[in-house]
């Protein structure tokens, strides 16, 4: 099939469980090299059809996303970490955004309502771990701080907190106590455990007498 970002749109949009697999496929197969080069792109697309209502769309979306990922990073093994060991014309900061880019994907993904897509979301979550592993811990998340992420997301409660989130922007604590009917401190040790996972940013209010923002 093409490789563009258009052609692989197409093939993950069709409902179609062959094209959307030969698609995935063959953007794995993709030196990773020209992986990159299309990955701003078809990111890009990934997050467009993730709107869909189509649970199977969104699943698909997330998948791609993760055979998308270059994995640049594993050309800097066994050398120093420096912009001069990364392939081609490519930075460290620019690595570095692609893996938070896809980690906050996989995040929203994480809360979706459709447990096939939350699967392909830990999955892929999983797999960026197995990355972090691998490279020097200064250059991302760890193994550990991914398996948090999993734990945290494992109780009901913290889950629907960060469903809540995720859907609405961001919310007071009192705005979270009334929408999950829970008191005050057992949102706050929830929230705790969703902010210390990296999950959940607590914006604190500067005026006198106002709550925090969590987003």
């Amino acid at each position: 099939m093409d490789q563009t970002p258009d052609a692989f749109a197409a093939a993950l949009s069709s409902g179609d469980t062959d094209r959307v697999n030969r698609a995935i496929d063959t953007v794995e197969n993709v030196d990773p090299e020209e992986r990159a080069v299309l990955f701003d792109d078809c990111f890009q697309q990934c997050r467009e059809l993730y709107e869909s209502d189509d649970g199977y769309q969104r699943q698909s979306a997330v998948r791609f996303a993760a055979a998308l990922y270059p994995r640049l990073a594993f050309r800097t093994v066994g050398t120093e970490l420096t912009d001069a060991a990364v392939p081609a014309d490519w930075t460290l900061e620019e690595l570095e955004t692609q893996r938070r880019r896809l980690r906050a994907f996989y995040v929203d993904a994480l809360v979706d309502d459709d447990g096939r897509v939350r699967r392909a979301a830990a999955t892929a979550l999983t797999e960026l771990a197995v990355t972090a592993a691998l490279l020097p811990e200064e250059s991302l998340l760890s193994l550990e701080e991914h398996l948090d992420m999993h734990a945290a997301v494992g109780h009901r409660t913290r889950y629907e907190t960060l469903y809540r989130l995720v859907h609405s922007g961001e919310l007071r604590p009192q705005e979270l106590e009334d929408a999950l009917d829970i008191d005050d401190s057992t949102l706050h040790y929830h929230l705790t455990t969703l902010v210390d996972a990296g999950l959940v940013e607590n914006r604190q209010r500067t005026e006198r007498g106002q709550d925090g923002l969590y987003t």
